[in-house]
């Protein structure tokens, strides 16, 4: 059947980020009809460059229109713009956008406290206002809400700011504020209106710049309008003087600024750099919007549950979330509720300092220890402050903590930067090089540097000073080396800021997706609305390719499948899942504990663990209905409700989980991640199938019992196809595996 549609499609492929562009049709398929190409039933959607290589959709689809503007937040990735009349095909326009150097801002929107736009609101409810912006990241902007009842231009009593707030641009070129509407209320109260059903505001947003002269200061005052039979002629709007250059100088004068909303401006230096905004209506009628928990105050941690029974720790949509249980999940989002920052800043600093795999036992070839590395001279402090009585290093007692048991000590070091953790690089400063908390937003401040003239006692011994410090750690910390062949010596804080604001970003992609949270209402007992199940892998599929690199795909099934030299059947004890070694995670299917986590020569590192609730395994089957594709597949035993069932993990490249974890039976929810995929192992190492190999039986160690205690694993996933070109690339090159 020959294709329809659009063919190919044409516009910016470099786009700056923060301007519209707009992308075109520059091609039909031949066999289109013509009463079909019509651009307006042309659906443009956009899609994403994942890790792994493939495109995925961000879910921004428009409908007749190829206008887009790509956001702060978009550098560093690709993307794929398709047009297509009927589904997407997979070509499209390949686009990377770029960051402009010109400061500015895109745009403002409203948004109700439940993070959904809105345009009308109560008068007992806050107002979320959100600016977009472009090369500002950390910069401050100043928010004002201002009333709007008078009709016409020009100045007018009711044209009033209501209220202004300064907040600083985040990593993303995003700046959020909110606004009590209720002042609004108040205020009409003073202007003697007792009863207003409606309120008509703007929200504005402005970035101010030093500028090079000082001049006068703008007025407070709103100058109001001289009665209608006055023939006195209106003074004008007071103004805000522009920057030369600035993209607030090639617009034309504001809503706020047509009708003479000024405040005063203390600083004589500031120019107006940039402006935008957005308008919006208060009614009487309104219901206020029901707020989701944020986890930003104390008290609404203590009620972990919303009225629907929805744990905080869903809420919150945490940054690499997924690597912690409900409970770690909980800790983290109270910790930074007391220490007043974001807890993304923390969950991305143990990141780094990690890794990424948040292993508590970490210890480092200086003694420093665990999810942020404390060091045995920050345990002294943390046992001083707090009367404990923790060690760092190999030998220490930190290591051996659960993370849960260890997160306390993390608050505990963090206590005393409190009020100083405003800033994703100040946070992380605080662990790197505490002195220098506090200085995140100077750029060119210096942390480390070789080249310093160290002190000595009298003795001729070097001070271990600040000035020791800053000069070892220099090169105890190449991954902050940004400048490449200009390296001069020293590390500065943007180099720092920009390492942890990649781990920020990749924490994004890693948040919960399944949760299996506690109820603090019903006390332990599941919300039957969360999902309790987790492929083992994403992108689910069966090998195509044999351990030999043949096109075989029976072979990676579960049954008698494979074939011995002598064309006798051989039994494979599981299903062999297509995954990149040191790449794809591995996942915990269901609410489990871990029973065991070791090493084996023949089957690489393997992972154990036993379902809690067989009947969520059988819920997974039934809507799964898998039927056996090949003569000699199984379909092994059926799983009863009663039986203790172990998921069994093989040939992974490394764990998560630990030696430790299996000790404690630790648990763990349905999408934890247990490690990723390999090809460790005898007989895995060498081949040109990459797969984690997954067993389901009932008992613990299978080995040696074939058919009689297993089962399908494939009975349970759904899977897509095996025909794909990653597999065929994987199968070009040997695979081994090298014990770290």
């Amino acid at each position: 059947m020959s294709k329809k549609g659009v063919s190919a499609v044409s516009g910016n492929t470099s786009p700056l980020v923060g301007e519209k562009h707009s992308y075109h049709i520059a091609g039909w398929y031949p066999d289109t009809p013509v009463t079909e190409k019509d651009p307006s039933k042309v659906t443009w959607e956009l899609f994403i460059k994942r890790s792994n290589g493939k495109f995925t959709t961000t879910n921004i689809k428009k409908k007749g229109t190829g206008d887009f503007t790509f956001g702060e937040k978009a550098l560093g990735h690709t993307f794929r713009l398709e047009a297509y009349l009927y589904k997407p095909e997979g070509g499209g326009l390949i686009i990377t956008p770029k960051r402009d150097k010109i400061p500015r801002i895109s745009k403002v929107e409203l948004f109700y406290v439940d993070n959904s736009r809105g345009d009308t609101f109560s008068f007992m409810e806050k107002l979320r206002a959100r600016a977009y912006t472009v090369n500002l990241f950390d910069e401050e902007v100043v928010f004002t809400l201002w009333e709007d009842d008078a009709k016409g231009g020009g100045h007018h009593k009711s044209n009033t700011p209501i209220a202004t707030q300064k907040t600083k641009v985040d990593h993303n070129g995003i700046a959020v504020t909110e606004f009590l509407l209720s002042k609004a209320l108040m205020q009409k109260a003073m202007q003697g209106e007792t009863d207003p059903k409606q309120v008509e505001f703007y929200v504005t947003v402005e970035y101010y710049k030093n500028k090079k002269h000082a001049t006068d200061n703008v007025e407070v005052n709103n100058p109001f309008l001289q009665t209608a039979n006055s023939q006195t002629k209106q003074p004008s709007p007071p103004s805000v003087p522009k920057a030369k250059g600035s993209p607030a100088e090639q617009k034309p004068k504001s809503k706020k600024e047509e009708k003479g909303i000024m405040e005063s401006i203390a600083d004589q230096f500031l120019e107006l750099w940039d402006w935008s905004e957005s308008k919006g209506t208060i009614k009487k009628e309104q219901p206020p919007t029901r707020q989701k928990p944020e986890g930003r105050s104390p008290t609404v941690v203590s009620e972990v549950p919303k009225q629907n029974g929805t744990c905080i720790c869903k809420e919150t949509k945490l940054y690499w979330g997924r690597y912690f249980t409900c409970q770690e999940r909980k800790k983290i989002i109270e910790i930074s509720n007391r220490l007043a920052c974001k807890p993304d800043y923390l969950t991305s600093a143990m990141a780094l300092e990690t890794g990424g795999t948040f292993d508590p036992s970490i210890v480092n070839s200086l003694g420093y220890t665990g999810l942020i590395q404390i060091g045995s001279a920050a345990a002294d402090d943390i046992n001083r402050r707090k009367a404990t009585n923790i060690t760092a290093g190999k030998s220490g007692n930190l290591k051996n903590m659960s993370k849960l048991e260890q997160l306390t000590y993390v608050e505990y070091y963090l206590e005393p930067y409190k009020g100083k953790l405003n800033t994703l690089a100040d946070f992380y400063l605080a662990i790197l090089m505490p002195v220098d908390c506090g200085k995140g937003h100077i750029r060119n401040h210096v942390v480390f540097d070789k080249n310093l003239k160290l002190d000595y006692d009298d003795n001729g011994n070097v001070k271990k000073n600040t000035k020791w410090v800053r000069q070892k750690a220099y090169a105890q910390n190449p991954v902050f080396h940004k400048e490449g062949g200009n390296e001069d010596g020293k590390t500065y804080v943007w180099e720092i800021a920009g390492e942890i604001e990649k781990w920020y970003k990749k924490g994004e992609s890693n948040k919960e997706s399944f949760f299996s949270c506690q109820d603090a209402v019903k006390g332990k007992q599941e919300d039957a609305k969360t999902q309790r199940w987790h492929d083992p892998v994403d992108n689910p599929r069966s090998t195509k390719y044999n351990y030999s690199g043949n096109i075989k795909p029976s072979s990676g099934t579960y049954g008698w499948c494979r074939r011995k030299s002598d064309g006798s059947k051989k039994y494979h004890s599981g299903f062999d899942f297509f995954a990149i070694p040191g790449k794809d995670k591995v996942y915990a299917c269901l609410k489990a504990n871990v029973h065991e986590v070791r090493y084996s020569e023949s089957a690489g590192w393997i992972v154990r663990v036993k379902v809690q609730n067989v009947k969520d395994l059988l819920e997974q089957e039934k809507k799964v209905n898998y039927k056996t594709q090949y003569s000699d597949e199984l379909k092994g035993i059926d799983i009863k409700e009663t039986d203790n069932v172990y998921f069994i993990y093989m040939h992974l490249d490394s764990t998560v989980v630990t030696v430790q974890d299996a000790i404690n039976k630790k648990e763990v929810d349905a999408g934890t991640v247990l490690g990723y995929a390999g090809v460790s192992g005898s007989i895995a190492s060498g081949g040109r199938a990459p797969h984690l190999h997954l067993e389901i039986a009932t008992v613990l160690d299978a080995y040696g019992k074939g058919e009689s205690v297993r089962t399908n694993p494939a009975r349970f996933v759904k899977l897509n196809s095996y025909d794909t070109k990653d597999q065929d690339e994987a199968a070009k090159k040997i695979h081994t595996y090298k014990k770290k």
